[in-house]
């Protein structure tokens, strides 16, 4: 009996703290390939609150975009008739990461791919008594450029990092009431956060 109640008390704390992060959980698309759908792509995302999604050509011109919110799971059909054969992109964008996913449009016929072609997880910058940790997690290990730019807009750090887990952290306390405007390329995305020194 105090087996499975140690048991139940251990299941009860796991399942506490995995809800305490539930706005963390990475996301995923689902396709719905439906037979005799034509050129009309379905997916749907779990677990995600809010998503901008984006849709592009072949020359990364955007087509379309839209922020989409929910409390439970996001649900989409796309009618793509009125464009022509080729090959698009659907670009799915959380405040965890971008993801691209491949649509090509042949015939009468649309197909969505249901792993995604590329994923970049944003950073995360945490700034914390007078300093500023940047964390990017980069499984793909692709080089990672982070400038630093003052409030004057005078560059005060530029260097390629590289690794699976970037972590830097960027002593900000020597002048007070300064911008700092960090600008990190990776991924073939730039991301840019500003932070001021209080």
């Amino acid at each position: 009996m105090k087996r499975i109640l140690k048991v139940s008390l251990l299941l009860a704390v796991i399942l506490t703290a995995m809800g305490a992060h539930a706005d963390e959980i990475d996301f995923a698309l689902f396709v719905k390939n439906e037979i005799g759908q034509g050129k009309k792509v379905s997916f749907a995302f779990n677990q995600v609150k809010k998503v901008e999604l984006s849709l592009y050509d072949s020359n990364e011109k955007m087509i379309h975009t839209e922020t989409v919110s929910s409390k439970e799971s996001i649900n989409r059909t796309y009618d793509l008739n009125q464009l022509p054969e080729g090959t698009y992109y659907l670009e799915a964008e959380t405040a965890l990461k971008v993801a691209r996913y491949k649509i090509r449009v042949v015939n009468d016929v649309a197909i969505l791919s249901k792993k995604a072609i590329s994923e970049v997880y944003k950073p995360v910058l945490v700034k914390k008594e007078g300093a500023v940790s940047v964390t990017i997690q980069n499984p793909e290990n692709t080089a990672v450029s982070v400038i630093i730019y003052d409030g004057e807009n005078n560059e005060v750090y530029n260097a390629d990092l590289t690794g699976t887990n970037v972590t830097k952290t960027f002593d900000i306390s020597r002048v007070s009431n300064e911008d700092y405007t960090f600008v990190m390329n990776y991924g073939n995305k730039t991301f840019v956060e500003t932070v001021v020194s209080r």
